[in-house]
């Protein structure tokens, strides 16, 4: 008996990727369901739509993004494996430097690092497994930041000055100086207290997005 494809559902803003996306594993034998730009789009489907994996980008320009996309499908349908594949080196540059929940049987994915079609089969696979905990969500750098270093990066790439985001996180100016030189050490920059430091630091933050 012939088994059967593996059902695919896609949501990626990206119109070109999103394309090539459908088109590179409909010839890997499994079946594009859907391929959509939008989480709205992508919710609309859970009632209707019949997927094995869901291939999700974490950033997709709206309030809602692909985790809480794969969250609300996998309430609905407990055993979705889903990829997020993305530009994010570190999922919690999508949620302000804390750590965010991520659905269970899920296999994270950088752009950047897949060549091959083959290498994204692969994660599809890693995600039937149904082993739970996601898998390989951090990557790069940034993560040898803790969750609170996270959050003093994230707000430093805002834009926000030492004493806003001393304000910002109940502590001293003398406190986030210190974790910023901190964070540099472990980043493998500079640690010194001025402007060049901040845009250093910043520059890891937008390498880290993909941009």
């Amino acid at each position: 008996m012939t088994k059967s494809p593996t059902r695919i559902g896609i949501v990626e803003d990206n119109d070109l990727l999103r394309l090539s996306l459908g088109t590179s594993l409909s010839q890997e034998n499994l079946e594009i369901v859907f391929s959509v730009s939008t989480a709205l789009e992508a919710l609309e489907l859970i009632e209707t739509a019949k997927i094995d994996v869901l291939i999700a980008d974490l950033h997709l320009g709206e309030t809602i993004n692909g985790i809480d996309v794969s969250l609300l499908w996998q309430k609905a349908h407990p055993d979705l494996g889903v990829v997020y594949l993305t530009s994010y080196e570190d999922p919690r540059l999508i949620s302000g430097g804390k750590s965010p929940v991520m659905a269970d049987n899920s296999v994270y994915v950088t752009k950047s690092s897949i060549s091959e079609i083959d290498q994204l089969v692969q994660a599809i696979n890693l995600s039937l497994e149904k082993k739970g905990a996601p898998k390989n969500a951090r990557t790069g750098p940034l993560a040898k930041l803790t969750d609170v270093q996270m959050e003093t990066l994230s707000l430093l790439a805002l834009g926000h000055s030492n004493k806003e985001i001393a304000r910002i996180r109940g502590i001293n100016e003398e406190s986030v100086a210190i974790s910023l030189n901190r964070i540099s050490k472990a980043l493998g920059l500079p640690a010194q207290m001025d402007r060049n430091q901040r845009v250093h630091l910043a520059r890891v933050v937008l390498r880290g997005q993909g941009k």
